[in-house]
């Protein structure tokens, strides 16, 4: 495995209950403290009672809560879980690995503009070709399959839709799946808690919309880049 991002958390704990979205309450020690969630999914093999966690300092003066919420345990692995880091994880990745990944690249800038909307990246290559991406971040699993959505994501089936769109256009667009879950085997979209982004994920592999799916590992100091992972078979 190479190490692409350092990312060290402070605390361990015992997962309590998630109270509303954006927050978890964690058992550190004797005390109950409060941790931010940056993850709009359920996490629901990750955020359940009982439960180890990691947290991290947070170093806002303002912030109402003291820490953020890095990972969980599952399985003897840690899955990393916060999606505040995930712009400079990807950046990380294209910085160490770009032209590892996407073969002939040559710079990148982040949130590019098209039509009335952005995706995350547009990749710039040496024989002046482009590509849109968008990222998707993968922490739930089952069975050794990687899933996603954890959760129904009208955003998630918009992104789709732009990149449907795009190759329309007949622009080069990519899906980019992070998948947190070092024991997958394959990956595919989990028709079965949202079966239009599954629909349109089908529509978009139809209509030439690229799709790279890279695995990731976390050991409390730092992300590790383990590879490559296949799609699984599936029907939406």
């Amino acid at each position: 495995m190479l190490p692409v991002f350092e990312i060290r958390a402070d605390l361990e704990g015992t997962f309590i209950k998630r109270p509303n979205r954006f927050l978890g309450l964690v058992k550190v020690g004797h005390k109950i403290v409060e941790a931010h969630v940056h993850d709009p999914g359920r996490l629901p093999d990750v955020l359940i009672p009982g439960n180890r966690v990691l947290l991290k300092r947070a170093n806002a003066k303002n912030r109402k809560t003291k820490y953020s919420l890095l990972a969980g345990k599952v399985k003897g692995n840690w899955i990393f879980t916060n999606s505040g880091y995930h712009r400079r994880l990807s950046g990380a990745l294209l910085e160490r690995l770009g032209e590892k990944i996407f073969p002939g690249l040559l710079k990148y800038e982040a949130e590019p503009r098209f039509d009335n909307g952005r995706l995350d990246y547009l990749l710039h290559f040496k024989d002046e070709d482009k590509l849109f991406v968008e990222i998707k971040s993968c922490t739930w699993a089952k069975e050794e399959v990687a899933l996603f959505p954890d959760a129904p994501t009208t955003r998630g089936q918009k992104h789709l839709k732009h990149l449907i769109a795009l190759r329309e256009k007949g622009v080069r667009a990519c899906l980019w799946i992070l998948v947190f879950r070092p024991e997958a085997k394959c990956f595919r979209p989990a028709h079965e808690i949202d079966s239009k982004f599954a629909k349109l994920f089908k529509e978009a592999l139809a209509a030439g919309v690229e799709l790279y799916i890279h695995q990731l590992a976390y050991n409390w100091e730092k992300i590790f880049f383990k590879g490559s992972l296949p799609l699984c078979d599936f029907t939406p």
